[in-house]
C-alpha cells in the first residue's frame, strides 16, 4: 500500500501503533489528510517512484536501539544459572552535531539483575552484542563509561569504575569475588563485537550502568506539508523493548524510556502525518517473520519540555518498541554579508580546552617529553589576489520527469514544471542583480567569468542550456538596464543598443527564453542529471574559456531541484563524482512535491556539502522570499572560496638521548577534519623539522587540526606557524567547544579506529606504536575502556559483608550463540464473554484446539495449545500438561482426580472474593515429553559478529524481536499464555489448601529465616504442581520456574543443587496469587496488544490485594479472542 490508496480522506487507523496517555494505550487513528500527487493530474508512478507518505522513513534507515545480551549467575552456596534482567531503562539525549542535519546520541542503558537468594553473595557475568544504530549507517554506538550499583540496606550504592589493564582488572575483580572483603566489584571491557561485564558479589539486587555515545544518527529533511520550506530535521529513533509470554515470570520485569531533545524539538505531529506512521508500520511489518508482523509501537506522551517519557512495570506479550519521531529545527543564522569585510588573513584559533579537560588529554612521549593533544581551527583567507582570475559556474540540475507535468490546483494551466521554470528563472535573475555589489565588494573582479549552466533531465539530458558572462559586463547601469530590458522594457532595451550591449541583452533573452519552455518529459534518473552536469563542466573547462593557468580558480555552486521521481543508489556516487570534477563547493537540494525521496534528498544534500529545502506545493510569498534569500547567502558564500595549499609546523624541540641531543618536531598534525582533505608527503625543507602539508581546503573554507604539541598551549600560540596558500595565518587561543566525557570520547575515537569519514589521517606522523601509546593514555586519563580492548573500567567500594563465591561457584561464561526458533501454528480459544473485573464467573471456560466441544465438562476445564485432549499437544504430550503457567505438571493422582471430580459452586456476581468456576481440573492429567530446553538464557541467544557491530535487524531476527523466554511466535505465546493462566487459576479455585500455619517467632529468632524466605509461618504449599526433576509432589516452599522454557518448575532444593532437567533461567514464585498477579499486571498494562475489547477498570485497592479467588475470577474473565497479527 502506497500513499494514493482509494481510501484517502477516510479515518485510518495504525495497526499495532498505540499513543501513550497516563497508564492507558490508545490506538493511533486520525483522518488521513489529502495529499496533491501527480496521479491527480493522470500521471502513474513508474517502478522505483517514492509514491510513501510525506516525512515517511523506512525501518531499516530507522534509528533502533536493540539491547541484546546474554547473562549468566553464580552465588556462593546455589547452583549457578542462567539469569535475565529484573529492570531495563533507555535514557537518551539527543543533541546537534558537527554540522547542520547532524545529531548525535548519548545513551545510558540499566540492567538490574535480581537475587533469587538475597542471603548470599551474587555475581552476575554479562555479554552484550555491540551495534550500529540503524541497518543503514555505519555509526556505531561507542561504550564511553561504565558504572555499577549494588541494594544494600534498602538502598543504592554506586560503584564508580577507574581503567585499568584487562587483565588487572579481571584478577581484583576476582580477589573480590572470592574473598570476605565486604567489598562489591565489577569490570567492563570491549572484545571485538562484544561488551563484557561481571558484578558481584551483590545482595538483593545489581546494576549494571552503561553509557554510549553515537556521532552521527540517520535524519533527514522534514517536508512541510503546505507551501512552507522552513528547514526542520527528523530524527526516528526507537528503542525495542523485550517481550514475553503473560505466563513467563520474565514478564515480570520494569521498563523505563526517556528521551531528551534540543530546544524546540516536537515529536512529529502522529495526527497530521498519520499517513507517515502507517508507511512506517507497513515497512516494519514487511518482513515474512512473526515477530515482524506482530511488531508493537508505542509512542511516548510528550511533555512541555522537549523530552518524552514511557514507563511500564511489565514487559509487553508481544515484540514492542518505543518510537520517538523528533522534529528539530535546524540552525539558520549562518548568513554571508555582502558589506561584511573579508578577512585579510587566514586564521588559526587553538581550541583549548578547560583546565581539568587540558589536563587528562596530556600523553607521555619518548624522551620524557610531555605531549598535549589540542584541537585548532582554520579559517582560510577569502581574500582575492589581484593577478587571480576566477570563472565562478552555477550548475543547475532541473527535474523535468513526467510527474512534473502534474498540474496545480485552481489552475489547470500551471504545471509543476512551469513552476520550477518559474522559480529557476527568479533564482537567476537575482543573482544577476547581486553581482555589481559583488564587484563593489571585492569577490569578484572585473577579470573574472561568471557561468550559468542548466541541465534539464528526465531518464536522461533533456535540454542543456548555458551562458557566461565577463564580469567586466556586469556594471550597475548595465545590469539595472538588462533587468528592465528582459522583463520587456523598451526603453532599457533601447539603452543597451546605445551601451552597445545588445549582444549581451540577446544571449540573456535567448537562454531566459529556452528556459520558460522547458515541458515534462518521462521517467527520472538523477543519475542522468548529475552525470550530464559532470561531463558538461568538464567538456566546458577544457575550452577556449577555461585555461590551465595558475592564475585561474574555480568555483562551482549547484542546485539541484527536483520533485521526487526515481531514484536509484548509483546517483549517490555520481553526485560524488560531480562534486569531485566539477570543484563545487556547496549546493542545496530543493523538494518540492509528495513524491520526493526524503531520504534521497536528503543524502544528495549532504553530499552536495548543503542542506535541503522540502514542501509539498511551491513555497510562496513570505516562505518564497525566505528560500531566495538562504539560497542568496550560501551563494555569495561560495564566490568567497578558493582552493589553497596549507602547511603546519611548531619548529623544534630538542632533548638528549645517550648519543647526544636529537630534534623533534614541536608539533605534529595527527588528524585534518574537512571535506575532500587529505595529506601530501612532509615538507622537508627545514632540516631539524618537517611541516604537516594538507590538501583540499578552500579559501572561505575551515578545517579542524588535530595536533600532538610538544608545547603548551599558551607557548604553542606563538611558535605554530600555519601557512595558508603561502601566506602565515594569525593564530591566537580560543576556546574548545566540546567538553568532557564527550571530548574525550572524540579523540578517543579518532585514534581506534582505522578510517572514519571527514577524518583524514597523517600516517607520517601517526605511527601505529604512537596510536596505541596515545590511544591507552586517554584511555585511562578519561576513564573510557579503549576501542581495542586493551583496558578495562573496573570499579570497586565498601558495600556489605556477604559470603564469598568461590571460582568454581562463579557463573559459566555467557555465549551469544545462534538460536533457530521451532514454529508451529496455535488455534484461537474460546471464554465466556464479561469483564475482567466485576462481572460474573464462567459457569465454564472452553478451552482451543480441535476436539475440545467434544470433550466431557470436566475435560474442558484446562487449556493447553495444538490438538485437543484426544490427541498430543505441540510436544506430543495432553493439552493439559503444556498449559499450565508459573507451574509444574498436572497430577495423575488422588488429589488431581479427586479435585476434578469434586462438584463446583454455582458462580456468584462480582470478580474479587467470588466463589471458584465451576468447572474443575481435568482427570487425569498425564506426564508430558519435555520441550527442548534453552540453556544459555538471553535475549533470544543471537549469533555473535566478529566483523564488528551489528546493525538492529541482525540483531532483532537472532533474537526474536527481544524475546524472553521460549522460542515460539507472539501469536502463538498469547494463545498458549492465557490458556495457560487459566489452567493456574482453576488449579488455584479448585483445591482448598489448607491455611499456613504459624511458626513459633522463638523458633525464629533462634534459627533465622528458614529457606523458603517466608518467615514466621509454613512455607507455601503448591498443591497440584510437582518438581519436574525430583518429581517431588506437591512442592512445598518457593516454587522456582523456568523462563527458558514452557511449563517446568523445581523445588528450591534441586534449584540449589543445581537439577536443572535442561531448563534454566528460573525465577522463584513464592505462591499462586503472586504468579497471577504478575499475570494480571502485564495483560492491562499492555492490554490493546491483546484484544479488541475495551480496557476494563483494575481493581481499586490494587492488585497486591485481591484475594487468590478474585484474581483466578478475573483469569476467567479475560476476552475470547486474542487479536495478533
Amino acid at each position: 500500500m502506497g500513499l494514493f490508496d482509494p481510501c484517502l480522506g477516510s479515518s485510518t487507523t495504525v495497526p499495532n501503533f498505540f499513543l501513550a496517555s497516563g497508564g492507558s494505550l490508545l490506538p493511533l487513528a486520525a483522518p488521513a489528510p489529502s495529499v496533491p500527487s501527480p496521479l491527480d493530474s493522470g500521471i502513474q508512478p513508474s517502478p522505483g517512484d517514492d509514491v510513501t507518505a510525506p516525512n515517511s522513513v523506512s525501518a531499516s534507515r530507522l534509528n533502533r536501539i536493540v539491547c541484546v545480551s546474554a547473562a549468566k549467575v553464580g552465588y556462593s552456596s546455589a547452583a549457578k544459572d542462567s539469569i535475565l534482567p529484573s529492570s531495563l531503562e533507555y535514557d537518551a539525549t539527543v543533541g546537534e552535531g558537527s554540522g547542520p542535519g547532524v545529531f548525535t546520541l548519548a545513551l545510558r542503558i540499566v540492567l538490574e539483575y535480581e537475587s533469587s537468594f538475597p542471603q548470599e553473595g551474587m555475581v552476575v557475568w554479562v555479554k552484550k552484542h555491540q551495534q550500529v544504530v540503524s541497518d543503514e549507517s555505519t555509526s556505531q554506538l561507542v561504550l564511553v563509561e561504565t558504572a555499577f550499583e549494588d541494594y544494600a540496606d534498602g538502598r543504592w550504592t554506586p560503584i564508580t569504575t577507574d581503567i585499568r589493564y584487562s587483565e588487572e582488572a579481571e584478577a581484583v575483580v576476582q580477589a573480590v569475588i572470592t574473598t570476605d572483603s565486604g567489598q562489591t566489584a565489577g569490570r567492563v571491557q570491549t572484545e571485538g563485537a562484544v561488551e563484557d561485564a561481571k558484578l558481584g558479589p551483590v545482595g538483593e539486587r545489581g546494576r549494571i550502568v552503561l553509557h554510549y555515545f553515537c556521532e552521527q544518527l540517520y535524519s533527514y529533511a522534514e517536508m512541510g506539508l503546505g507551501s512552507s520550506a522552513a528547514s526542520r530535521s527528523l530524527v526516528p529513533i526507537s528503542f525495542q523493548l523485550p517481550w514475553a509470554a503473560l505466563d513467563n515470570p520474565a514478564s515480570h520485569c520494569s521498563l523505563r524510556t526517556t528521551v531528551h531533545a534540543p530546544r524546540g524539538t516536537r515529536q512529529l505531529h502522529p495526527q497530521e502525518n498519520i499517513l507517515a506512521y502507517r508507511d512506517l508500520q507497513l515497512s516494519l511489518a514487511s518482513s515474512q517473520t512473526a515477530e515482524a508482523r506482530s511488531q508493537g509501537v508505542v509512542l511516548p506522551e510528550a511533555r512541555e519540555t522537549p523530552e518524552c517519557e514511557f514507563y511500564r512495570e511489565s514487559l509487553p506479550p508481544l515484540p514492542m518498541m518505543v518510537l520517538a519521531w523528533l522534529s528539530i529545527p535546524d540552525e539558520t543564522d549562518d548568513w554571508e554579508h555582502v558589506d561584511q569585510v573579508a578577512p585579510s588573513a587566514s586564521r588559526v584559533t587553538l581550541m583549548r580546552p578547560c583546565t581539568a579537560d587540558e589536563e587528562l588529554l596530556r600523553a607521555s612521549l619518548p624522551g620524557g617529553m610531555a605531549g598535549h593533544l589540542v584541537r585548532c581551527k582554520v579559517e582560510a583567507s577569502s581574500g582575492r589576489r589581484p593577478d587571480t582570475i576566477r570563472v565562478h559556474t552555477d550548475i543547475t540540475i532541473s527535474d523535468a520527469s513526467g510527474s512534473t507535468g502534474m498540474r496545480a490546483k485552481g489552475n489547470e494551466t500551471v504545471t509543476v514544471r512551469s513552476l520550477f521554470n518559474q522559480h529557476e528563472e527568479r533564482r537567476v535573475l537575482t543573482r544577476l542583480e547581486a553581482i555589481p555589489k559583488l564587484r563593489s565588494a571585492g569577490l569578484l573582479l572585473d577579470g573574472d567569468l561568471w557561468r550559468q549552466h542548466f541541465i534539464v533531465f528526465h531518464h536522461e539530458v533533456k535540454h542543456e542550456v548555458h551562458i557566461q558572462t565577463a564580469i567586466r559586463d556586469l556594471d550597475d547601469v548595465t545590469v539595472e538596464q538588462l533587468l528592465k530590458a528582459i522583463s520587456g522594457d523598451t526603453v532599457a532595451v533601447n539603452a543597451l543598443v546605445q551601451m552597445n550591449k545588445q549582444a549581451l541583452l540577446q544571449d540573456w533573452s535567448k537562454f531566459l527564453e529556452t528556459l520558460r519552455a522547458v515541458g515534462p518529459g518521462g521517467t527520472t534518473s538523477f543519475v542522468a542529471g548529475a552525470q550530464g552536469a559532470q561531463k558538461s563542466y568538464e567538456r566546458a573547462k577544457a575550452g577556449e574559456f577555461f585555461s590551465a593557468q595558475p592564475n585561474f580558480e574555480y568555483t562551482t555552486y549547484v542546485n539541484f531541484d527536483t520533485d521526487g521521481g526515481n531514484n536509484c543508489g548509483p546517483c549517490y556516487d555520481a553526485c560524488r563524482q560531480l562534486v569531485e570534477q566539477a570543484d563545487v563547493v556547496q549546493g542545496h537540494v530543493l523538494g518540492v512535491g509528495s513524491w520526493v525521496d526524503q531520504d534521497c534528498a536528503s543524502k544528495v544534500a549532504k553530499i552536495l556539502k548543503g542542506v535541503a529545502s522540502l514542501a509539498l506545493t511551491f513555497p510562496e510569498n513570505v516562505a518564497a522570499d525566505l528560500l531566495f534569500r538562504q539560497d542568496l547567502s550560501r551563494w555569495i558564500k561560495v564566490l568567497r572560496t578558493t582552493p589553497v595549499r596549507l602547511s603546519v609546523s611548531a619548529g623544534a624541540v630538542t632533548w638528549r638521548a645517550r648519543h647526544g641531543e636529537r630534534s623533534e618536531n614541536g608539533a605534529d598534525c595527527l588528524f585534518a577534519a574537512g571535506d575532500g582533505l587529505s595529506f601530501d608527503p612532509p615538507d622537508v625543507s627545514e632540516a631539524d623539522y618537517t611541516k604537516a602539508v594538507l590538501r583540499g581546503l578552500k579559501a572561505g573554507e575551515s578545517a579542524t587540526l588535530y595536533l600532538l604539541s610538544r608545547h603548551p598551549v599558551q607557548d604553542l600560540v606563538w611558535r605554530l606557524a600555519v601557512e595558508v596558500g603561502g601566506q602565515r595565518a594569525t593564530v591566537s587561543i580560543g576556546t574548545e567547544t566540546l567538553s568532557g566525557v564527550v571530548l574525550g570520547h572524540h579523540w578517543l575515537e579518532a585514534f581506534g579506529r582505522v578510517a572514519k569519514e571527514g577524518l583524514a589521517v597523517n600516517t607520517s606522523s601517526l605511527s601505529s606504536r604512537l596510536k596505541h601509546r596515545l590511544e591507552d593514555d586517554l584511555s585511562f586519563a578519561w576513564n573510557i575502556p579503549s576501542i581495542s580492548g586493551s583496558t578495562a573500567a573496573l570499579g570497586r567500594t565498601k558495600t556489605k559483608q556477604r559470603p564469598p563465591v568461590t571460582k568454581e561457584k562463579q557463573p559459566d561464561e555467557p555465549t551469544l550463540a545462534s538460536l533457530l526458533p521451532a514454529r508451529t501454528a496455535s488455534g484461537g480459544f474460546r471464554c465466556s464473554p464479561g469483564g475482567l473485573f466485576g462481572a460474573p464467573a464462567p459457569a465454564a471456560f472452553q478451552s482451543f484446539g480441535g476436539g475440545l466441544l467434544s470433550s466431557p465438562p470436566a475435560a474442558a476445564a484446562v487449556g493447553g495449545f495444538g490438538g485437543g485432549f484426544g490427541g498430543g499437544c505441540r510436544f506430543g504430550a495432553s493439552m493439559a500438561s503444556a498449559a499450565m503457567p508459573f507451574a509444574g505438571r498436572g497430577q495423575g493422582d488422588k488429589k488431581a482426580s479427586a479435585a476434578a471430580a469434586a462438584p463446583a459452586a454455582p458462580p456468584p456476581s462480582g470478580c474479587f472474593g467470588s466463589s471458584a468456576p465451576s468447572q474443575g481440573v481435568s482427570a487425569p492429567l498425564s506426564r508430558r515429553r519435555r520441550p527442548p530446553a534453552n540453556d544459555a538464557l538471553s535475549f533470544g541467544e543471537p549469533q555473535a559478529n566478529e566483523s564488528g557491530p551489528s546493525g538492529p535487524s541482525a540483531l532483532l531476527a537472532v533474537s526474536g524481536f527481544m524475546r524472553w523466554g521460549y522460542p515460539e511466535s507472539p501469536q502463538e505465546a498469547a494463545v498458549r499464555s492465557i490458556g495457560a493462566l487459566r489452567t493456574l487459576a482453576q488449579l488455584a479455585m479448585s483445591v482448598t489448601a489448607a491455611a499456613p500455619v504459624k511458626e513459633d517467632t522463638m523458633v525464629t529468632t533462634l534459627l533465622g529465616q528458614g529457606p523458603s524466605g517466608l518467615s514466621g509461618t509454613q512455607p507455601a504449599t503448591h498443591i497440584g504442581y510437582t518438581c519436574d526433576v525430583s518429581n517431588v509432589d506437591p512442592i512445598v516452599g518457593v516454587r522456582f520456574k523456568a523462563t527458558s522454557t514452557v511449563n517446568f518448575d523445581i523445588t528450591e532444593d534441586c534449584r540449589r543443587a543445581g537439577s536443572y532437567g535442561g531448563a534454566s533461567g528460573f525465577r522463584p514464585i513464592k505462591e499462586a496469587g503472586e504468579a497471577m498477579r504478575w499475570a494480571l499486571a502485564a495483560a492491562l498494562a499492555w492490554w490493546p496488544l491483546l484484544w479488541k475489547d475495551p480496557v476494563p477498570a483494575g481493581p481499586a485497592q490494587g492488585l497486591e490485594n485481591v484475594s487468590t479467588e478474585g484474581l483466578s475470577h478475573a483469569i476467567f474473565n479475560l476476552p475470547q479472542v486474542v487479536s495478533v497479527a
